[in-house]
């Protein structure tokens, strides 16, 4: 197979490393022990003085491992992407790679490959741990797999993100700020856009109906389906697929509005599509910021 030279160096940097093997046994042993003393619990605490085994508990296991992994990828895929780009400008190592054989997008493509391979590796090889519901039922094979493509889109969604300020901006610092606040506001700032468009609404209603006319719940509108770039919200409604019955995501998206049936169903797969496509737009900007013939070509333009 063919790989990128960018990618391939990293991985092999990476791989070849004591410090990769350490972090794989940490983090799954972490996890593993976690889920045998869940289990423990569950299946002699909770019998031996209860008298009953509640089963759900081994679902809520799944959970919060899973939200935990997910977590992991949020707060750890900024701080590796954002000093991709800025980290080789501020070595003055940028030129000597833009003078091989690679175009900007290889570089930007095998560098995000090379920050994000981690999270996903980690996130695979806990898969045997998250496996342990596999004895009790309740999750089925389409809910793995439908995790791990939660937790790759995510990845290249932040880590594009992250890319991006690090080809913007030269210093590493500048971009690591401003890809962290970028999920902020992607997380919280989303949230709170819906909250403030609520209660505009909320005040013209009341303040036009007055004491006449039957409280009515603010409707956003279509304000609402900007929590599709929302990731914490893209999870959730995987979460309530999988284990729950729906029920708290049609009553989470109730305080801001309506949702049809059709988009609430497919929430998950529509907001997975659409941060590919952001992602996909920020790559390319990034590789044309990237581009050394890029100012060449607008000041010969310029000139003519």
């Amino acid at each position: 197979m063919r790989f990128n030279p960018v990618y391939r160096k990293e991985l092999k940097i990476s791989i070849r490393s004591i410090r990769t093997a350490i972090i794989l046994l940490g983090y799954n042993g972490i996890l593993a022990l976690f889920g045998l003393f869940a289990f423990y619990v569950t299946f002699e605490y909770d019998s031996r003085y209860g008298g009953t085994v509640d089963y759900a508990s081994i679902l809520r296991i799944y959970a919060i491992i899973t939200v935990a992994e997910f977590g992991l990828v949020l707060f750890t895929v900024p701080a590796l992407t954002a000093a991709s780009i800025s980290g080789e400008r501020e070595r003055q190592t940028l030129e000597i790679l833009l003078t091989t054989k690679l175009t900007p997008l290889q570089i930007i493509l095998g560098k995000l490959a090379s920050s994000i391979s981690m999270m996903i590796f980690l996130a695979f090889s806990s898969l045997p741990i998250l496996a342990i519901v596999f004895t009790i039922g309740g999750v089925t094979l389409r809910d793995f797999a439908e995790f791990m493509l939660l937790i790759v889109v995510t990845a290249v969604f932040i880590g594009s993100v992250g890319i991006f300020f690090s080809t913007l901006f030269k210093k590493t610092t500048s971009a690591t700020v401003s890809t962290y606040g970028v999920l902020l506001v992607l997380g919280l700032g989303t949230l709170a856009v819906l909250w403030a468009i609520r209660l505009i609404i909320q005040i013209k209603m009341k303040k036009f109906s007055g004491d006449v006319m039957p409280y009515q719940t603010p409707d956003a509108g279509n304000w609402i389906l900007i929590l599709l770039i929302n990731p914490a919200v893209t999870y959730f409604s995987m979460m309530e697929d999988q284990i729950g019955t729906g029920s708290r995501l049609t009553s989470f998206f109730g305080n801001f509005g309506t949702v049809s049936m059709e988009i609430q169903k497919y929430w998950f797969f529509i907001s997975v599509f659409l941060q590919l496509g952001v992602s996909a737009f920020l790559l390319g900007i990034s590789a044309r910021l990237l581009n050394p013939l890029r100012n060449r070509f607008y000041r010969k333009k310029k000139s003519s």
